[in-house]
């Protein structure tokens, strides 16, 4: 009998303890990437990711590319082959100055998408919140974005 008894406490205590952590990994997880800036989280799919057509690209998806360009429209930093998922894009003091940014996000045979940022201390924040599309998401160092395919328009 106590052998159950302490098969019992052993699964209540391991059940406790995911809770726990999940609620922390839940409630801490949003201001990680407030407080640890330097770092841009950009996360990528396509919106014909599940059809047959898509695979005549590799595994990542065609490869996308993010260009950031300055308030005089030059071009500041270029990544390439950036594969679908999530992408980790470094913000270096010396490049990225307190100012306003145009960043592109193209792929070959999709549309690109153009989305307007300011840095400040390093965290890359939307200029005008009102900028909602219905395949983009842009917080604090954060962009999520689903490009559309050229052949679908």
């Amino acid at each position: 009998m106590s052998m159950i008894f302490k098969g019992k406490t052993i699964v209540f205590t391991l059940f406790l303890l995911t809770a726990v952590l999940g609620a922390l990994f839940i409630y801490f997880g949003p201001k990680a990437i407030e407080t640890n800036p330097g770092v841009l989280h950009l996360g990528i799919r396509y919106s014909d990711e599940f059809s047959v057509d898509f695979t005549r690209f590799p595994k990542g998806g065609p490869g996308a590319v993010l260009e950031i360009f300055d308030a005089q429209e030059q071009l500041i930093a270029r990544y390439e082959n950036l594969t679908m998922g999530r992408n980790l894009i470094p913000i270096s003091i010396e490049q990225f100055k307190n100012q306003r940014y145009t960043l592109k996000i193209s792929a070959p045979s999709y549309e690109s998408v153009t989305i307007k940022a300011n840095n400040n201390e390093r965290v890359l924040r939307p200029i005008n919140s009102q900028q909602k599309l219905d395949n983009l998401i842009f917080e604090p160092n954060l962009i999520g974005i689903r490009l559309r395919s050229l052949n679908a328009l």
